[in-house]
């Protein structure tokens, strides 16, 4: 574990507070606010997620999130691998001639195989996924959600988008991705779906600026 990891685990401990804590006061799924403090990063979807969720996560146990923003960024550094020899071409050509060929049949053979297998494949048992359908993520563990909410639209640094109706993850990482602040409030006082933004403030379009923060508004379930 580096520092990162260590800052918001020691952070969380001086406040005495448990992961399930953490869990129902930001609704981040335990599984990804463990996964922050082990520096995990192949449990998350997408780089978006970690971002966002990172960001949340700093905000609520008083760090600074632009430090530990920074922190992830140098570990997300490209690394720059040497590239592998190329060995000379065997001098023995008459044996790179009868390889070529036997790779030939090979792949001839597997394609038959394969297209046969798809005409007798196509039924699936309804398992099979839409092309251009949404996916949603696992959160709280349980499997995978049902489909809540519409997509995000089209996301830019500094402009608030707009996420009424977007599911309350997808928001977040919209923000995160647009390098805009937010605070959720969820609330049993308005209508709609949980776990869905039913307004937000700014509204979208809005410039926002390094002090701006959006306040995502959401139903209590």
């Amino acid at each position: 574990m580096s520092e990162l990891g260590k800052t918001l685990s020691q952070a969380r401990i001086a406040r005495a507070l448990a992961l399930e804590d953490c869990e129902r006061d930001t609704r981040i799924s335990k599984r990804y606010l463990d996964a922050l403090e082990r520096e995990d990063w192949k449990i998350f979807p997408a780089p978006v997620y970690s971002r966002a969720f990172l960001r949340t996560y700093a905000q609520y146990l008083g760090l600074d999130p632009h430090l530990l923003m920074r922190m992830l960024k140098e570990q997300e550094a490209p690394e720059i691998k040497p590239l592998p020899e190329i060995a000379p071409p065997s001098p023995t050509g008459a044996m790179n001639w009868w390889l070529a060929a036997a790779v030939v049949v090979f792949m001839g053979i597997v394609g038959v195989f394969l297209y046969v297998s798809s005409l007798g494949g196509d039924d699936d048992g309804g398992n099979a996924v839409t092309p251009g359908a949404t996916v949603q993520v696992e959160a709280s563990g349980g499997g995978p959600r049902p489909a809540l909410g519409r997509p995000v639209g089209e996301v830019k640094k500094g402009v608030v988008p707009d996420l009424a109706g977007v599911r309350v993850d997808d928001a977040m990482a919209a923000l995160a991705q647009a390098e805009i602040n937010y605070l959720v409030i969820e609330t049993a006082a308005v209508d709609g779906t949980p776990g869905v933004v039913t307004s937000h403030e700014p509204a979208a379009g809005a410039k926002a600026g390094r002090n701006t923060s959006v306040t995502l508004v959401v139903p209590r379930g």
